[in-house]
């Protein structure tokens, strides 16, 4: 895979600070050896703000959050 697209599905992990995650490390390694059109990524999400950042996440149709 080159990079995320139009068909490219988006899981990843949230919380403050969230920088020093390995999950997205560890999940995309495990997705390209797969061969899956998915990408994980680290979401800063500050406390108290998960209320609208899960409302903001679903409308973007995020797969799933850690």
């Amino acid at each position: 895979m080159t990079g995320p697209g139009g068909t490219t599905r988006v899981a990843g992990v949230i919380g403050d600070p969230v920088r020093h995650s390995l999950s997205p490390v560890l999940h995309n390694a495990a997705f390209a050896a797969l061969g899956l059109d998915w990408v994980y990524v680290a979401f800063p999400v500050p406390e108290g703000r998960a209320p609208e950042a899960l409302t903001g996440m679903r409308a973007l149709g995020i797969e799933g959050l850690s």
